[in-house]
């Protein structure tokens, strides 16, 4: 079983039985929902990053596991004892279940994709190659042999990641664009004093100094 802290620096997708919903409800709320993602590109231009339970909500799928469960109270289901196993119970939910079973695995490298993805902009929102998919930027990164997608739309004045594209080794680059922003800078500050975090550079999407 993987622990909180590994999900910081975790690079390889783990098996679906070493993590547990638990697990991540614990990792947003004591890191990701209360840090802000500060991003700076060459062109002059800038994003903020946060997360948000609901977001999380759809970056698990969970509204495609199974609808009965509202976005906005998904981590006090986990808190009254929802996890994986419960999406095994009932056939139809099963077959939805282990269809998005990589996505949920693949959240356990959403902090190291943040740290060294690649940035791409979306200037009409729509995600290429689906359907409805919308989102206003794609931070990338490939994770073994296939590519995690970010999808970050802004959302109450913040952009906010809200799901995960998985491509394949054969076609890594499906959901970028040719919108490619170049990274100088990342700040990773606490959201509620302030304090820095940490403090990234870049040269050509690869760090430079922290």
């Amino acid at each position: 079983m993987i622990t909180r802290d590994d999900l910081l620096t975790l690079d390889t997708l783990p098996h679906i039985n070493d993590i547990s919903l638990k697990l991540y409800k614990e990792f947003c709320v004591d890191v990701l929902f209360g840090r802000r993602f500060h991003y700076y590109f060459t062109d002059g231009t800038n994003i903020v990053v946060e997360f948000r339970e609901w977001g999380v909500y759809h970056m698990l799928s969970i509204q495609h596991i199974d609808y009965t469960i509202p976005k906005n109270d998904f981590f006090n289901r986990i808190d009254s004892g929802l996890d994986l196993v419960d999406f095994t119970a009932n056939r139809s939910i099963k077959q939805r279940f282990k269809s998005e079973k990589e996505r949920i695995t693949m959240f356990a490298c959403v902090y190291g994709t943040l740290r060294y993805g690649r940035v791409f902009y979306i200037p009409d929102k729509n995600v290429p190659n689906t359907k409805k998919v919308k989102a206003d930027y794609i931070i990338q990164r490939m994770v073994g042999n296939k590519g995690l997608n970010l999808g970050v739309r802004f959302e109450d004045g913040r952009f906010i990641p809200l799901t995960i594209l998985i491509s394949k080794a054969s076609n890594p680059d499906k959901y970028i664009t040719s919108n490619k922003k170049i990274v100088s800078k990342l700040l990773i500050t606490d959201i509620d004093n302030g304090q820095i975090i940490e403090n990234i550079l870049y040269t050509d999407d690869f760090i430079l100094f922290k």
